[in-house]
């Protein structure tokens, strides 16, 4: 059955994962297949609980053999904290779940929310002020068994806190670029203690066992383009250095183990040479595309083309494959009937995406529909209702999937 089609029961994703966990999805996927491929993590020294995450978003797979293994993760960028009415990090009603009558099944938050008072990106008391509430939105995810998935704006000096965040090269002082968060460069020492400050929040990350809860964390993303100051104004060689040395630091340096690398380059097919930029195979664990429909009506054949290169790439480096980022801004585009369920959806049945993420809604944006939004909700609600989609509700990610 292809991914588009509506099927007659929803299954979902999250809670309890105990081996019967699947026993709802008949006899044939009762019980997940016994995983024969280990898929070691870029981390050699990676958390037990971080190798769990990685090997179950590993195992979607639509050409498995096993019909269990034919699912996508189906999440959202701030889908708890952010809706038509209010953006931050207080939970709010989501409009995703209120649409599809279950939780996204990951979720994705902004690591600069924490610290929206800065005035630029190295505002440690900033970060260190609101990290505790970014803290607690992780774990309420991690205790519903949903996965967690950190993007990391990095925003310009500004004057004012109520000034617009801006982060392209022509916006930002000129030495901001990733050269000067090397060793010696112009920024190291403040860049260094940000990342200290994120490190207290990984270390601060622990479940009621006292085991560090893994995430996925998304730096330096869309690189591929050139609106971002970390973009392709930066050499090659320098970006694969900076993601090094900020891995090697929080891995090496302060002993962090819980943590999945996912390189983004934007677009993979617009540029082949975004592949240059590539930071080796024990710095990136997932390889995800971020691809947005402008109404301009390329959208499909450029979404296609992403995710054929992307997961041919994963697939050669033995990496998960992603869509990190996706949708169409409905407050600037009308939506087709069946965008989400044909156009969003069913391309997926053809690679191995783990999983695909909507980007927000907020008050000056909307990429999901709300409840009475009609052929769109009823078209969101098809799509996630696919037996094939992973929403929050039913089996634990963070618990085996495979036995």
């Amino acid at each position: 059955m292809g991914f588009g089609r509506l099927a007659l029961s929803t299954v979902l994703l999250a809670a309890c994962a105990a081996p019967s966990a699947a026993a709802d999805d008949g006899a044939e996927g009762a019980e997940a297949a016994q995983t024969t491929t280990v898929h070691a993590p870029a981390d050699p020294e990676a958390t037990a609980e971080t190798k769990t995450v990685l090997a179950n978003l590993h195992s979607f797979d639509p050409a498995s053999t096993n019909s269990f293994d034919h699912r996508v993760l189906v999440g959202q960028q701030e889908t708890d904290t952010s809706n038509r009415t209010t953006n931050g990090l207080e939970p709010v009603d989501s409009d995703f779940e209120r649409t599809a009558h279950a939780p996204a099944g990951l979720v994705s938050y902004e690591i600069s929310t924490a610290f929206k008072g800065a005035l630029g990106n190295f505002d440690v008391a900033a970060f260190r002020a609101g990290r505790g509430a970014l803290r607690e939105r992780i774990l309420a995810q991690h205790a519903k068994g949903v996965l967690v998935s950190l993007v990391w704006h990095m925003k310009c000096p500004k004057a004012s806190t109520s000034d617009r965040d801006l982060y392209s090269p022509e916006d930002c002082p000129r030495d901001y670029t990733l050269a000067s968060l090397l060793q010696g460069g112009a920024h190291f020492a403040e860049w260094r203690a940000m990342l200290d400050e994120l490190a207290e929040l990984l270390w601060s990350l622990k479940d009621a066992n006292g085991n560090l809860v893994p995430v996925q964390i998304r730096p330096f993303h869309e690189f591929g383009g050139n609106w971002f100051w970390w973009g392709r104004s930066n050499a090659a060689d320098t970006y694969a250095q900076a993601w090094r040395e900020m891995v090697d630091y929080l891995r090496n340096g302060r002993g962090l183990h819980n943590v999945l690398w996912v390189f983004c380059p934007g677009s993979t097919s617009d540029d082949s040479g975004v592949w240059r930029y590539y930071p080796g195979d024990r710095y990136v664990d997932v390889v995800a595309i971020d691809r947005y429909d402008f109404g301009d009506g390329r959208f499909a054949r450029g979404y296609e083309a992403d995710l054929r290169t992307a997961t041919s790439f994963a697939r050669a480096h033995d990496k998960v494959a992603a869509v990190a980022e996706v949708g169409r801004n409905q407050t600037e585009h009308a939506i087709d009937p069946s965008w989400f369920s044909r156009t969003m959806l069913a391309p997926l049945e053809r690679y191995k995406v783990a999983y695909v993420a909507l980007w927000r809604n907020a008050p000056w944006e909307k990429f999901v529909p709300e409840p009475n939004d009609g052929a769109a909700t009823t078209d969101f609600e098809h799509m996630t209702a696919d037996e094939h989609v992973l929403l929050g509700g039913k089996h634990d990610l963070y618990s085996p999937l495979h036995r």
